[in-house]
């Protein structure tokens, strides 16, 4: 039987009718609570959005030369510099600067845009002003840059930077380039490249390869126009050898030479070409100038993920050639179609030097071969690809130095 107490039931109901009022309460706090901490969880959780300032031209002001343009670029793995909507030089982030040769234009109005970017995806921030370019006197006008052409024996040849800021922007022909042409050699890949058989930096009678560092970010052929006046080679010729080696100049892909068997794809313990973009095989040689990897191992992989190394180094070899550093390697080959490397470098005859040096990339022989083989016919395939300059057909938008 059980027994009713009546002041224990009123009792309790009193209670829990308290604890019930003082939970809710406690509830309703903990529920706004929650709420707070959830909004600042999804606040925390979601990226703060990129940032761009461009402190420096302002908006309105009036160039000239070459333009230094700083920015502050913030929460972004990377950034770049567009004029009129063509690609620029790239940096990283927090305070920026980069190079604007505005020569590259005609005098007048220009737009430029910085961008930023997170990693792997489209710009997510970005800022623009217009500047005035005043390059002429007379006002207005277009300005023609000039030619790189090809450089005697032992000639001054320019800086990086000097050649950088010569070299005015223009549209990017390969847009499949994009990652090789903003890729520069690390400094510790310098360092194994230059400790390992490229560590002199001698001109006039030693290998000048030391020079090669690739610190050079643009589009395609910005990059062929810095390595063709940092080494003293024609800018046309530089275009022709990328036609003949690499028709559509696209980097990534540029593996040549290939071969099937393990002992052809390896040099000593420099293994890393078997199997790369070939399932049991391996590209001997790579880039857009086609450098034989498993000669030049300590090039790699800079030689295939850098554009810009990939014509420094190529280029410098040819400097190399042609001042005559090659002697030793000729010194005890036969001589072909009546030239000698030693005979056409003492007469500085500087059309044939650079002809042969060009026959000599493909053959290892000075002047070998006929119409149909060997150096004479490589030669004559790239003299064929410099007169058509298909690359002014192929890509009309682009603003080719006369």
């Amino acid at each position: 039987m059980r027994i009713q107490i009546p002041q224990w039931n009123s009792f309790r109901r009193t209670y829990y009718q308290a604890g019930k009022s003082n939970f809710m309460g406690r509830k309703s706090a903990m529920v706004a609570l929650s709420a707070l901490m959830l909004i600042g969880l999804i606040s925390f959780a979601m990226p703060a959005r990129a940032g761009v300032i461009i402190n420096s031209p302002s908006n309105g002001s009036t160039v000239s030369g070459v333009v230094t343009v700083r920015a502050q670029v913030t929460l972004a793995w990377w950034s770049k510099l567009w004029i009129d909507g063509n690609g620029g030089p790239t940096a990283a982030t927090g305070l920026v600067s980069f190079t604007w040769n505005s020569a590259g234009v005609a005098d007048g109005k220009h737009v430029l845009t910085v961008d930023a970017y997170p990693s792997g995806k489209p710009a997510n921030a970005s800022e623009s002003i217009t500047v005035i370019v005043s390059n002429h006197s007379s006002g207005g006008g277009g300005s023609t840059a000039r030619h790189f052409s090809t450089l005697s024996k032992f000639s001054t040849l320019p800086s990086d930077a000097t050649c950088a800021a010569e070299i005015p922007w223009g549209a990017e022909p390969v847009p499949a380039n994009a990652g090789t042409n903003n890729t520069k050699p690390t400094s510790s890949q310098l360092s194994f490249y230059r400790a390992n058989g490229y560590g002199a930096n001698v001109y006039a009678g030693g290998w000048a390869f030391a020079r090669v560092d690739g610190q050079y970010t643009s589009t395609t052929d910005m990059i062929f126009r810095w390595a063709a006046c940092k080494w003293g080679i024609d800018e046309d010729v530089v275009r022709a050898q990328a036609t003949g080696e690499n028709w559509d100049w696209v980097q990534p892909t540029s593996g040549g030479d290939k071969r099937y068997t393990y002992s052809s794809c390896v040099n000593g313990g420099f293994t890393s070409l078997w199997g790369y973009q070939c399932s049991n095989c391996c590209y001997q040689s790579w880039s857009d100038f086609q450098t034989k990897v498993t000669t030049n191992w300590q090039t790699w992989p800079m030689i295939h993920n850098s554009t810009a190394f990939a014509a420094d180094f190529h280029f410098a070899s040819m400097r190399a050639c042609m001042d005559g550093d090659l002697a030793g390697y000729f010194a005890n080959r036969p001589s072909y179609n009546g030239h000698t490397y030693a005979g056409d470098i003492a007469s500085g005859n500087l059309n044939t030097i650079m002809w042969g040096c060009i026959g000599y990339h493909y053959s290892g022989n000075w002047y070998s071969g006929n119409s149909s083989s060997g150096a004479i016919w490589y030669i004559n395939a790239i003299k064929n690809f410099l007169a058509q300059k298909s690359w002014k057909t192929r890509w009309p938008f682009v603003k080719w130095p006369s």
